[in-house]
């Protein structure tokens, strides 16, 4: 169940950090990352063990992975612009830290 939960709470900061990233530059994506960050890392803090931190950053991962990819429409949830790098490039590296910084 905690693995569960651990996967959900990456899903959901992945699509709220993909749907809210190109509102209001650069507050969006500033807001995005901080909030995927926070969501990772309090994994941490609830459950004390980083094998949960992973599941979200693998599951924030995968969802972030196909919002930046073409879909069947050629349409893209994620651009290449400078919010959409940012988002995938921070967002990245915010995941990495949440997870190897002790909670």
């Amino acid at each position: 169940m905690k693995l569960l939960f651990s996967i959900f709470i990456g899903v959901a900061s992945a699509i709220s950090a993909t749907l809210i990233h190109q509102s209001l530059p650069p507050f969006g994506v500033i807001f995005a990352i901080i909030f995927s960050y926070l969501g990772i890392w309090w994994l941490g803090r609830l459950y004390g063990k980083r094998r949960y931190k992973l599941a979200a950053l693998l599951s924030w991962l995968a969802v972030i992975a196909k919002a930046g990819s073409f879909g069947v429409g050629n349409e893209l949830l994620i651009q290449g612009d400078n919010q959409g790098s940012a988002l995938l490039i921070v967002g990245f590296f915010a995941g990495v830290i949440a997870l190897i910084r002790r909670s």
